[in-house]
């Protein structure tokens, strides 16, 4: 369910491509904006989709060392990975809330539809709020619960044991 609104945001971006692209070339009448709003509907896909992410560990990885490592160093590197998570969020957040003051201050807008971008980041920096809980919330499950980890966050373990 959480994937629903960004799959639904991804389909009408792609639809939207496609009006501009014939509009653009067979009738020589592109979608007014569509460069913008593809751009903020790709923020918008991008940052509603790393709190699901951040909860169920899907994110890209390569399993180099998996092999050769241990349950014990298993759990250590998805601790630090969490607690990486943690920090770098929480920082995104911190400093797109302070961008989005500022935006908010020169009034910046797109070029042509004019559309405000202080909220725009502000929703970004909600967005990272919410992923770096996640992230925390991930690292209390790892240290308490770590045999249940991916049975509560619905995907496989990744060899915890």
């Amino acid at each position: 369910m959480a994937g629903l609104v960004p799959g639904v945001l991804l389909l009408a971006t792609a639809l939207l491509t496609l009006a501009d692209v014939v509009g653009r070339n067979l009738l020589n009448a592109p979608v007014p904006g569509a460069t913008e709003l593809t751009e903020l509907a790709l923020v918008a896909i991008t940052f509603l989709l790393y709190p699901r992410v951040a909860w169920r560990d899907t994110h890209i990885s390569v399993d180099l060392l998996d092999g050769i490592m241990g349950p014990r160093a298993k759990w250590l590197q998805q601790l630090l990975a969490a607690l990486i998570g943690v920090a770098a969020f929480g920082v995104l957040a911190w400093r797109l809330w302070l961008l989005g003051d500022r935006i908010t201050g020169y009034g910046d807008v797109t070029p042509y539809l004019r559309i405000p971008l202080g909220p725009v980041y502000y929703g970004m920096s909600i967005l990272s709020g919410v992923t770096a809980i996640a992230y925390a919330l991930r690292v209390a499950l790892i240290v308490v619960m770590p045999r249940r980890l991916g049975e509560l966050t619905s995907t496989p373990s990744k060899g915890i044991e």
